[in-house]
């Protein structure tokens, strides 16, 4: 039996693991390159606020969320929610 991780398995995983140079293949192939990976939120918005990475030869700063499984950005409605606008990394 295979025991799936949840969100906040995956929140820890990102804050404990990730660091600056981490690289991620995106689904569509491209990398990316974590500059700086962000610092916890504290409130409502985004997991991760102020990250920076590199994808495509363009730095790009702003929040990180994170989620089990891509379908939950909609479930959670964070779609339709302006404290998300920021996001420039989805994690799945």
């Amino acid at each position: 039996m295979t025991v799936k991780p949840s969100e906040k398995d995956v929140v820890a995983a990102w804050k404990s693991r990730v660091r600056n140079g981490t690289v991620f293949t995106t689904e569509q192939g491209e990398l990316v390159e974590i500059v700086y990976p962000g610092r916890r939120s504290d409130g409502w918005g985004a997991d991760f606020q102020d990250a920076v990475i590199a994808t495509g030869g363009q730095l790009r700063k702003g929040d990180i969320e994170v989620h089990v499984k891509s379908s939950d950005w909609r479930l959670h409605r964070h779609h339709l929610d302006p404290s998300y606008n920021r996001v420039v990394l989805h994690v799945v």
